[in-house]
């Protein structure tokens, strides 16, 4: 034994805990009693002459687990969860002075932290039936002992879905500006924020629609997040009943998602169906002749509209098929699938030759763009 016992000022936690690799089947209060046993045997000492009055490492901190698992659980008594990690903060006195006592043991033992987090875990699980989870867990509770305060970090509800939205001129998520009064967004968060609780929101989208373009088909691939939520046991089925009241925006395949989803979302680059109304003067065969020149890779410098808020640049795009589906006088719809991020709208008016080749160049003719729908996303449907 390299310290010697008589002169340390130790409670039996953190004398257990210097030595915490011996004494296997022991937890570190009981190795502590243990140690100080032996040793007042050894020397014939009594061993209640060994305990300090306040420990000198800890202050006292192990002597107020159940105080700390009470305080715990009122803390998080207003959320619902199903499982919890415990993480805690020390001063850095504890810290160093833990330190130099493990280097005279030769490092045997394990930090103050982890036993203060495990034992107040054990507390926190018997009193609220709920177990912990080092990995991923609903509520992170972080105990800093230096002035017995609890900061919560929930984990956010995440709800992945389909969207259609029905109407145009409403943008995919909200408006910081508020210039627009609602969004996709809002319109499906506002039943789930009410059942959860939440504090915030935010939409995950696969891609995004322009705000005077609606979204139709098999609809876009979204996660919605809840902030800080204070249910998570919400009804989906309730959820996409109250969205689909909205006539707005129509919601389907809800399901509880997880965190690594959200970048697979973002990442994805799905192919897209676009139907898309142009007033063009021109007949049906030269306009079908014009959609055969545009499939293949185009160029597209970024669009005047969105250069403003987008980074200047030329992409390179594809175009797999362009097709006439109606004409009907001046108006023409035409069915298009391109490659994930393809400007529809410049495809068909050129943007002052921005984006090459373009249907108004091969016509040799001024085309407007009427209206555009999204009505298909060749996503795999698999995110997890």
């Amino acid at each position: 034994m390299k310290l010697d016992i008589a002169k340390l000022k130790l409670c039996d936690h953190c004398l257990g805990r210097l030595y915490g690799l011996r004494g296997h089947g022991l937890g570190n209060e009981e190795r502590g009693r243990a140690i100080r046993i032996v040793y007042a045997m050894e020397n014939n000492i009594d061993i209640e002459e060994l305990y300090p009055e306040k420990c000198e490492l800890c202050g006292g901190i192990f002597e107020r687990l159940d105080d700390y698992a009470r305080y715990v659980v009122e803390k998080i008594k207003e959320y619902e969860f199903n499982t919890f990690l415990i993480g805690s903060k020390f001063s850095e006195e504890i810290l160093k002075k833990e330190k130099e006592l493990q280097e005279i043991v030769g490092e045997e033992g394990e930090s103050i932290g982890r036993e203060f987090n495990r034992e107040i875990g054990k507390r926190v699980m018997e009193l609220t039936g709920k177990e912990p989870d080092l990995k991923d867990p609903d509520i992170a509770i972080i105990i800093d002992t230096r002035y017995d305060d609890i900061k919560l970090e929930i984990k956010p509800l995440l709800i992945y879905g389909r969207y259609r939205k029905l109407v145009r001129g409403i943008p995919q998520t909200k408006w910081p500006s508020g210039k627009y009064k609602e969004s996709v967004e809002e319109i499906i968060a506002k039943p789930v924020m009410e059942m959860s609780r939440g504090e915030e929101h935010a939409l995950h989208g696969m891609g995004r629609e322009d705000i005077d373009a609606r979204m139709l088909g098999n609809g876009r691939p979204f996660i919605l997040e809840i902030k800080r939520p204070r249910r998570r046991n919400i009804d989906l089925k309730e959820v996409e009943r109250r969205v689909n009241l909205s006539g707005k925006v129509e919601i389907f395949d809800l399901r509880f998602a997880y965190k690594d989803e959200i970048v697979k979302l973002k990442e994805a680059e799905p192919r897209k169906r676009y139907r898309i109304a142009i007033n063009v003067d021109a007949g049906e065969d030269e306009i079908r002749d014009a959609l055969k020149e545009l499939i293949g890779k185009i160029k597209q410098r970024t669009p005047t509209r969105v250069k403003h808020r987008r980074a200047d640049k030329i992409r390179i795009r594809e175009v797999y098929d362009a097709k006439l589906v109606e004409k009907k006088n001046d108006m023409a719809v035409i069915e298009i699938l391109a490659e994930s991020g393809t400007y529809i709208k410049e495809l068909m008016h050129g943007d002052d030759g921005r984006t090459q080749p373009n249907l108004a160049e091969k016509l040799g003719k001024k085309v407007e763009v009427k209206w555009l729908d999204v009505i298909e996303i060749l996503d795999s449907e698999k995110l997890n």
